[in-house]
């Protein structure tokens, strides 16, 4: 590995020369770019001392230019390719696929910035709740996020609110690479770079912004951070979808007020009907959501479920909206071949069913024009 000095207000450029490198930042402050053969900036970030600063890859050609600017002084540590791989041994061609997709990650954050400047309006917020863990609610809000993206690429967010562990970026086989808990640690003149930077993107089209990296993380999703982070990103998105697992704290409760539309999930058990009834009246009664914001779910987890759809709307006093039938083990196959079910089996229960509350959504947004 060799070290190289950046000094304050220089420039190390990277790419569009076929160079195959690996920079970690040492020591010092700088800001990387991401810029198309125009010299147009894509995409800047602004790594901590110790993270991996870009991942040029050959075959992307001449398409993009990375640069590193030295803030102040600095010192990086570079490695070239085949000296990384050939000091790993067994371990090469693991490390070889995970470095290739950052690199991909990284040019979807950078096409995904191109879409979303020619789209500044604000974006409706579309939440995704359970009273009940376990009802498939992050698999559905996935995919339906993905759904979403088919009509507006590029365009669509997932934020991962589910707490403690948050699992969105692993059913889509992302790495995650930051957080909303680590963007808010940044400075103010820092935030929107480093939110920005913390989203990583999907082959389909959508992106996806974990609400925390360890569980230990979760106290300092406050509400009103969360809210900050909703005023910077909904300039950035036609839609923005947030799964909140089963989480009523402080976050969860800032999003439900801000969302036009709640998608409400729950399983067709008995006890599962006895806490969303009591977390619909809190919504309604409580929170002034009105009826025709939330949209209810029924997911058939379970081969022979206990009640029918009959059941649970005659309990519940209300219509479902979807239906999803039961996939067996689809979904976590899909997640084991790495990605989504809608990729895998677009003809599944769990595809469609994301599919028809892609739909639902979009009726309720007055997007499906």
């Amino acid at each position: 590995m060799r070290a190289v000095a950046l000094a304050a207000r220089d420039t190390l450029r990277l790419g569009g020369t076929g160079g195959d490198v690996v920079v970690f930042l040492a020591s010092g402050q700088v800001e990387e770019s991401v810029a198309d053969p125009t010299g147009k900036v894509l995409l800047t970030r602004r790594p901590a001392p110790g993270d991996l600063v870009i991942l040029p890859a050959p075959r992307t050609g001449d398409r993009y230019v990375t640069s590193i600017y030295g803030l102040t002084d600095a010192v990086l540590l570079t490695l070239d390719r085949d000296g990384l791989l050939e000091g790993l041994g067994p371990e090469v061609e693991k490390v070889a696929l995970t470095l290739e997709r950052l690199w991909e990650q990284e040019l979807s954050a950078a096409a995904a910035a191109e879409a979303q400047v020619a789209s500044r309006t604000a974006a409706p917020i579309v939440a995704v709740f359970s009273a009940k863990g376990g009802a498939g609610t992050t698999t559905l809000a996935i995919n339906t996020a993905a759904a979403l993206a088919r009509k507006f690429p590029r365009q669509v967010l997932l934020i991962d609110l589910a707490a403690p562990f948050g699992h969105a970026a692993l059913f889509a086989d992302l790495i995650a690479t930051g957080s909303v808990a680590s963007a808010t640690k940044a400075s103010e003149v820092d935030f929107e770079t480093v939110l920005r930077g913390n989203i990583v993107n999907h082959k389909t089209g959508m992106g996806v912004l974990p609400g925390t990296l360890r569980p230990e993380e979760v106290d300092t999703l406050t509400g009103e951070r969360v809210g900050r982070v909703l005023d910077v990103v909904v300039a950035w998105h036609k839609v923005i979808v947030v799964d909140l697992g089963t989480s009523l704290a402080e976050a969860a409760l800032a999003v439900i007020e801000r969302a036009e539309c709640l998608v409400i999930v729950m399983p067709p058990e008995i006890a599962a009907m006895t806490d969303a009834r009591r977390s619909m009246a809190i919504f309604r009664d409580i929170m002034n959501v009105p009826d025709n914001r939330m949209e209810l779910v029924l997911n058939q987890r379970s081969p022979h479920p206990p009640l029918d759809r009959a059941a649970v709307e005659s309990i519940l006093g209300r219509k479902m909206s979807v239906v999803v039938g039961f996939d067996d083990s689809r979904p976590e196959d899909s997640t084991l071949a790495g990605g989504l079910v809608l990729q895998h089996d677009p003809n599944s229960m769990v595809s469609r069913g994301a599919n028809e509350i892609a739909r639902v959504v979009l009726a309720s947004l007055k997007l499906d024009g």
